[in-house]
């Protein structure tokens, strides 16, 4: 008789979990670095609607991002609107803050940890949101937040804004 075959456990990601006006998004902890509440915006004149100004984080001046505009942008400014609570900062690394960005956010982050699940409905998605989805992260409460890869999503920003 042999013993039974154990079947191995899926890969398990880590990842932020944020709301950005009416998307649940994940964003991997090698990218998300830190959380800021206390924050000050400064504006940014002619900037697009998704772009909500700049603050200073520990020395580095970031874009301040507002990702719901961004990929809904039928949403327009009112997204913001309820009060920007946090921020999410991600791409800083050791040799300072070149490709960081900090990430409006509302409500509560949350910790996932996850197996990546197929995204099945990503023609459902708008555009600009598809291009970046990889997959989908779910928490323990079966909540779906949709997995953004870092790197295409700072490249989509930096060719947007390259364009103005």
């Amino acid at each position: 008789m042999q013993a039974p075959v154990a079947t191995p456990e899926p890969a398990q990601s880590l990842a932020q979990g944020i709301v950005c006006g009416p998307w649940a998004l994940a964003l991997s902890y090698t990218w998300a670095r830190q959380i800021v509440e206390d924050f000050e915006l400064t504006a940014i004149p002619k900037s697009p609607a998704w772009l909500l100004g700049a603050t200073n984080v520990e020395g580095n001046i970031l874009p301040v991002v507002d990702l719901g505009v961004y990929f809904s942008p039928e949403l327009g400014a009112t997204s913001a609107t309820p009060a920007v609570e946090r921020l999410l900062v991600g791409g800083m690394t050791a040799d300072g803050a070149d490709d960081a960005v900090a990430i409006v956010f509302h409500a509560l982050p949350q910790q996932l940890r996850y197996a990546p699940l197929p995204l099945d409905y990503a023609n459902a998605l708008p555009a600009k949101l598809r291009e970046v989805c990889d997959a989908v992260a779910q928490d323990k409460g079966g909540n779906n937040f949709l997995e953004i890869n870092s790197e295409r999503l700072m490249a989509a920003l930096s060719d947007e804004l390259s364009q103005l």
